[in-house]
């Protein structure tokens, strides 16, 4: 068994109001690829907060009191602040250097997920606002044109409660569901699994993300093929990124 983990190259900068899928499926073919079943393509989130229209200028946001108390606590430009606050369901952390939150899709982590790499200078983009169906468009689109069933994961980068060092993470999906839930299954010594459930896009979001990189690689677009989604498929709209999102009574970092 293999897996290929392929960086879409000469991926276009992309702009307010852009056909994403359409690009999508320019650029595939311009490095020689066509989709085919089962095959999972991860895509970074700014690339569709780009298009969709969600960018900030930061110079046009005017700051709260709330935001200017938050600037006093983390340090942060007030404005940035304020961005933050509009796009959060509720502030966990908030002390020197650091911001945590609940994004309104019910993602904890850093500053609500805005994010200002890969944009023009004083500008931001928060996440998509409804990054499932964002990928769903996306897998709609690439499987009538491929004539395949493809599978769409729109990742981000966060960092871990446990552990230094940010990753790939799932924050949108289509045709497959974010988790394989291996409970009741048996291990190598026929023991029942009792609490196994697999962050399948988790994995596959970061397997992408050792080609997207952090920097200036230009890689937002990365194909994984020969992965057995045998356990995980569904249609179009079958699963949800919320499935992979633990539930607020069970979260002992709240």
């Amino acid at each position: 068994m293999s897996i290929e983990i392929i960086g879409i190259e000469n991926f276009p900068i992309i702009k307010e109001g852009d056909n994403l899928s359409e690009i999508i499926y320019d650029t595939l073919l311009k490095n020689g690829i066509k989709i085919v079943d089962n095959d999972v393509l991860v895509l970074a989130e700014t690339v569709v907060s780009k298009a969709e229209g969600n960018i900030i200028k930061v110079d046009d946001v005017i700051p709260s009191e709330e935001a200017l108390e938050m600037s006093g606590k983390s340090g942060k430009d007030p404005r940035q602040c304020q961005i933050i606050l509009d796009n959060t369901k509720s502030v966990i952390r908030c002390q020197k250097d650091l911001i945590i939150t609940e994004t309104p899709h019910g993602f904890v982590c850093a500053n609500s997920g805005i994010d200002n790499s890969n944009c023009e200078e004083g500008f931001v983009t928060p996440l998509p606002v409804n990054p499932d169906k964002s990928a769903q468009n996306i897998k709609c689109f690439l499987d009538d044109k491929f004539g395949c069933d493809c599978k769409i994961i729109i990742s981000d980068t966060h960092g871990r409660a446990w552990r230094v060092g940010a990753i790939g993470v799932a924050v949108g999906i289509s045709g497959m569901s974010p988790v394989t839930d291996f409970r009741g299954c048996v291990d190598l010594y026929g023991q029942e699994l009792m609490s196994t459930i697999e962050g399948t896009a988790d994995e596959l979001a970061s397997a992408a993300g050792l080609l997207m990189g952090q920097s200036d690689s230009g890689i937002c677009l990365v194909l994984i093929r020969g992965y057995d989604s045998s356990l995980t498929s569904c249609d179009v709209n079958g699963a949800c990124i919320d499935e992979i999102i633990r539930d607020e009574e069970m979260d002992a970092f709240r």
